[in-house]
């Protein structure tokens, strides 16, 4: 009998074939879509949560003017449109005027020059050309000039006694007492010394510039005894002596539209009447707008209109000052 060869069993597997190795590009591309979507979402929840007035405030300011549409009430100081914190809480935007060999986050407007001859990056003229004469308007240049106020409030040392408000009219520059110091004898329009200072620290810079002012004075709701001299006589006295010295500082006498006494009328703080701080000087730096509507209501002639030569006068010495005030180069042609 014939032994049959057992069958031999084959088995095929397939092979597997090994993957590519994958890269990270897919990771970023993720990460990317991820970010764009979580951004979409954003807005789509801040539109969701956000009424009208404050989706218009947003479009003001990514348009970079946070001014509402319209005439403006130069009276109504109430809703202000950006409260300066000078105390170190402000983002500003910086470099509006980029300056050859100043650092990239430098304020614009601190580009400032020596004297000729003191050193040898120093220009040939006698003045700084810290401010070009003109109107301050845009957001930007308000919080300029509002930096620079505050620069001078600091130097005076009168920090404790001054609130600056940048507002659709202009800059609120708001002066008053404190428990620890007062601006004029209490019941008189004698004025202390640092305060005296102070305006007149005010008036070197706010001289330079073609912006309108306007000067209130005002008083806490304690009475006089007597009925001939009130709180009315009193705050338009010290208002008066305000101008006298900013006029007497550098400020032009065509610069100030009014001066007011206000007496206890508008109290700054409303719930205290005869708190220190309601006794104040108020300091308005009018916008081109603002200016020409309160013209307009006291019927006065606009000051822009007749002084244009005297603005572009003033415009050409400073540039020419400006031009002898640039740094030299280390090498003359």
């Amino acid at each position: 009998m014939a032994i049959q060869p057992e069958p031999v069993i084959i088995s095929r597997k397939k092979r597997k074939k090994k993957h590519a190795a994958h890269g990270g590009a897919w990771k970023v591309a993720f990460a990317d879509f991820t970010l764009a979507m979580m951004a979409l979402f954003m807005v789509l929840w801040i539109m969701q949560v956000a009424d009208q007035r404050e989706r218009t405030l947003i479009v003001q300011y990514l348009k970079g003017d946070m001014f509402s549409s319209g005439p403006i009430n130069p009276f109504d100081l109430s809703n202000s449109s950006s409260i300066i914190d000078l105390e170190g809480g402000m983002s500003i935007e910086t470099s509006i005027v980029p300056s050859a060999g100043q650092g990239k986050n430098d304020i614009a407007i601190d580009k400032r020059h020596a004297l000729g001859e003191q050193s040898s990056p120093s220009g040939k003229g006698n003045e700084l050309n810290s401010i070009l004469p003109g109107e301050f308007e845009t957001q930007a240049q308000l919080e300029l000039l509002a930096r620079e106020i505050d620069k001078i409030i600091a130097n005076v040392d009168m920090s404790a006694n001054v609130n600056l408000q940048i507002v659709p009219q202009g800059i609120r520059i708001l002066v008053h007492d404190n428990v620890e110091q007062f601006m004029f004898t209490r019941g008189s329009a004698t004025i202390q010394p640092y305060f005296e200072d102070l305006l007149l620290a005010l008036s070197e810079l706010l001289g330079q510039i073609n912006n309108g002012l306007s000067i209130s004075g005002h008083t806490d709701s304690l009475p006089f005894a007597g009925s001939t001299f009130t709180n009315w006589e009193l705050s338009s006295q010290r208002a008066l002596l305000a101008r006298r010295i900013l006029e007497a500082g550098g400020v032009d006498y065509k610069q100030v539209v009014q001066v007011t006494g206000m007496a206890d009328q508008s109290p700054y703080v409303p719930d205290e009447p005869a708190a220190a701080a309601n006794r104040r000087i108020e300091l308005l730096v009018l916008t081109q707008e603002a200016e020409e509507s309160l013209r307009m209501m006291t019927g006065l002639q606009s000051r822009h209109s007749k002084d244009n030569q005297d603005i572009n006068l003033k415009v050409d010495s400073a540039i020419k000052a400006a031009e002898q005030n640039m740094p030299r180069t280390r090498y003359p042609n």
